[in-house]
């Protein structure tokens, strides 16, 4: 033992427990990944389809299991979030990708639960971030790329890839899509922006703008919609149309 240890009191561990120790450790730190990545979206997602559903209600556990029980759009999230979770599994760890297969196998029956429910299918490969809603009514097919936290998906949406250029969107955060649009390509969608029910986008959009139509005009710039995101039953188009801005269905 060396001076410094003595006079401090400091007992070296033995070279066996050292090892027990770092190995623990780094058992630990290969499940962190999932408990604090992965769990702390879906308490985001959580979170955010209490506030939707029940904006005045204090969260608890109870309240919270029976917001899952009764939203499939919540639902589906957090499978998606499991789901893709172990396919990045597959796809980075090639030594041991058979355990990560194996693993995913009782995930089956309740995803396919889940998406038969909830009428929607989100593809296992896409990143998002957490506090996303999907519509409880479903009817979604949802393939972006990428997505921002506190981006609201509305009924019958699609959201895929071109078959020209084989792109799929970039969508932002706090981004609000109303019921029937269709959005694909290697486009992205800014920050805060918003899409009238029935838009169809092809083309990059900036953040803070109103879409509206087929093809996609520009409505309204520098639109805040989280009115919009916080509540439900809102008619979006009387409550765009209803705010002063700049647009007048000019093309984008």
């Amino acid at each position: 033992m060396s001076k410094i240890s003595r006079e401090n009191n400091i007992t070296h561990l033995p070279e066996r427990m050292r090892t027990v120790v770092d190995s623990s450790v780094h058992r630990i730190s290969r499940i962190q990944p999932f408990r604090w990545e992965t769990g702390g979206k879906m308490s985001k997602d959580i979170d955010a389809a209490h506030v939707r559903h029940w904006p005045d209600r204090r969260m608890n556990l109870a309240s919270r299991l029976w917001l899952l029980a009764i939203s499939p759009g919540l639902r589906l999230i957090l499978i998606h979030r499991v789901d893709q979770w172990l396919h990045s599994k597959c796809e980075n760890d090639s030594r041991r990708w058979w355990l990560w297969r194996a693993v995913s196998i009782p995930l089956a029956p309740p995803k396919w639960a889940t998406k038969i429910n909830a009428k929607s299918d989100i593809d296992k490969d896409c990143e998002i971030e957490g506090g996303i809603l999907f519509s409880d009514q479903g009817n979604i097919i949802f393939g972006a790329q990428k997505t921002g936290s506190g981006t609201v998906i509305g009924t019958r949406v699609t959201v895929g890839m071109s078959l020209i250029d084989k792109g799929r969107p970039k969508i932002g955060r706090n981004v609000w899509i109303g019921s029937d649009c269709v959005i694909y390509g290697a486009i992205t969608i800014g920050d805060g922006a918003t899409l009238l029910p029935g838009t169809v986008l092809t083309k990059s959009i900036p953040s803070g703008v109103v879409m509206q139509g087929n093809p996609a005009r520009l409505v309204l710039r520098n639109f805040d919609n989280s009115e919009l995101r916080k509540r439900q039953n809102v008619d979006a188009v009387r409550y765009v149309h209803a705010k002063p801005g700049e647009g007048g269905g000019l093309n984008v």
